[in-house]
């Protein structure tokens, strides 16, 4: 949801069958994690609009219920997933596995200024 009067007012910005999961500030926009009620698995997205409208950005991830993170950092977006975390130079056009799984863990991402943690945990957010 969105609110641009300091939370007085909110207006659902994605509806497709689902929540939202988690939100991150990215260079020029948002991206966001969201979970399908109907497919059972998440999605990632972007919005450069002030999140009035959302693009779907994760076509080459292997879908799954249970994408715990996306971060931007310089050119790069990083998906913690799954199967592993994942890297996309091109705006979430195109995907590649970075480092894989371990175990049936999830990483967590967080970053400070250009470092990189990644939390494996059980599941999701």
């Amino acid at each position: 949801m969105r609110s641009t009067d300091g939370g007085e007012n909110w207006d659902v910005v994605v509806s497709e069958g689902g929540v939202g999961i988690a939100a991150e500030v990215i260079n020029g926009g948002f991206a966001a994690i969201t979970y399908n009620t109907e497919s059972k698995t998440r999605r990632v997205r972007t919005s450069y609009d002030g999140g009035k409208t959302w693009q779907a950005i994760d076509a080459g991830l292997p879908p799954h219920a249970l994408i715990a993170s996306i971060k931007e950092v310089g050119k790069y977006f990083f998906c913690g997933h799954p199967d592993g975390i994942f890297r996309s130079a091109d705006k979430g056009k195109s995907w590649a596995l970075l480092l894989p799984s371990i175990g049936k863990k999830v990483f967590n991402l967080s970053i400070s200024d250009k470092v990189i943690y990644a939390v494996p945990r059980d599941g999701g957010c």
